[in-house]
């Protein structure tokens, strides 16, 4: 998986069509992408990451640093690479996709 770039500008959003179903565990959940058949076991952060993607604007890209400020409440570039890993994962799985610079 490639490295995020601290402090990079990145842009991501559930892909259109996914309809996904969230089902929450003791401490993870599990994600059914009906697009792809797929169901997937995510830890508490992948899952809250993605669920708030899920509730956004199908046609609208978060940054990074938003879904980081809106789990956290601070931006700091740390957390910010911490959760650019997490999104890096997701969309090796088909969740998340990023969007071509």
């Amino acid at each position: 998986m490639p490295e995020p770039r601290p402090g990079e500008l990145s842009l991501w959003r559930v892909p259109q069509g996914c309809g996904l179903r969230f089902k929450t565990l003791d401490a993870e959940g599990l994600v059914f992408n009906a697009l792809s058949g797929d169901t997937h076991l995510l830890s508490s952060s992948g899952f809250e990451i993605l669920q708030f993607l899920a509730q956004q604007d199908v046609h609208a890209w978060s940054s990074s640093a938003a879904v980081t400020c809106h789990l956290l409440g601070d931006a700091e570039v740390e957390m910010q690479a911490q959760v650019e890993k997490n999104l890096l994962y997701l969309a090796q799985l088909g969740l998340v996709e990023q969007k071509p610079s």
